[in-house]
């Protein structure tokens, strides 16, 4: 398979009033074509802090990123990010969030709209084309924000803790509708969460890092079909639990917790 993320012994730092601190150290991972790659480990190990990097926001001072075979050198439209909070405008409406993207990157009008619509109706919120966001529920802001994503049509998706915020029953079913609509459009995702289930449940590959300063630790791949059944079906198999139990030992030898 082709590389699509490809991070080569990266380190990042940030200032502190005493001394500098070590978010991340000597991190090499790939990640390939139409993958879906989850990264977990402890609070203040460099999860988010890899995301800016990876999307361009932020520069590293030791090592390299490359996407589609390019060398990351700021923010790019091969890559798209979904955060944990909303980045919904509440002024504008759902077909007009969604064509955001587009209208920054100087998309005709007439085009962008015909594109919005037709993201909108493909993946389940036709009629709402008009709401705004505070008429809709928490998992339908966060289906928004994945198409306002989708509508520019980014080589690359990255979640930082992207479901965190919704309640449990709402968060498994996005993540079905994710999982399905990102194979679908043969994206290739890297997810960061504190959540082993969502990692496991959703991805094909798993790296766990380690304490700060965040280090690869392990990198599993996940060997059960997920062709089996949907992310709401997974936790049934015995698999799954073999694989929690396993990353979770590899954590708790950090000698930290979530």
């Amino acid at each position: 398979m082709k590389p699509k993320i490809v991070i080569e012994q990266v380190g990042y730092h940030y200032p502190g009033r005493r001394q500098v601190v070590e978010a991340l150290r000597d991190v090499s991972f790939t990640c390939y074509e139409r993958e879906i790659v989850a990264v977990v480990g402890p609070s203040g190990c460099g999860k988010s802090t890899l995301v800016s990097l990876i999307a361009g926001l932020k520069a590293p001072p030791s090592g390299r990123i490359l996407v589609n075979d390019s060398e990351v050198s700021g923010p790019s439209d091969d890559v798209g990010v979904i955060f944990q909070r909303s980045t919904l405008l509440p002024w504008r409406s759902v077909v007009e969030n969604v064509e955001l993207g587009l209208e920054l990157r100087g998309v005709p009008s007439r085009v962008r709209h015909e594109t919005a619509l037709d993201l909108i109706r493909k993946y389940g919120l036709g009629g709402f084309e008009r709401k705004y966001p505070h008429a809709l529920s928490g998992g339908m802001q966060k289906r928004v924000a994945l198409i306002q994503t989708l509508a520019f049509n980014p080589a690359v998706l990255l979640l930082d803790e992207a479901f965190a915020s919704l309640d449990a029953q709402t968060r498994l079913l996005v993540e079905d509708e994710f999982v399905r609509v990102s194979r679908e459009m043969g994206k290739t995702v890297l997810m960061v969460t504190h959540d082993i289930s969502e990692a496991i449940s959703m991805a094909d590959r798993v790296i766990v890092l380690s304490a700060r300063p965040g280090r690869v630790k392990a990198n599993y791949k996940i060997q059960f079909e997920k062709g089996r059944g949907s992310v709401l079906e997974v936790p049934s198999l015995p698999e799954y639990s073999e694989y929690f139990r396993t990353i979770w030992d590899q954590l708790e030898v950090s000698g930290v917790s979530f």
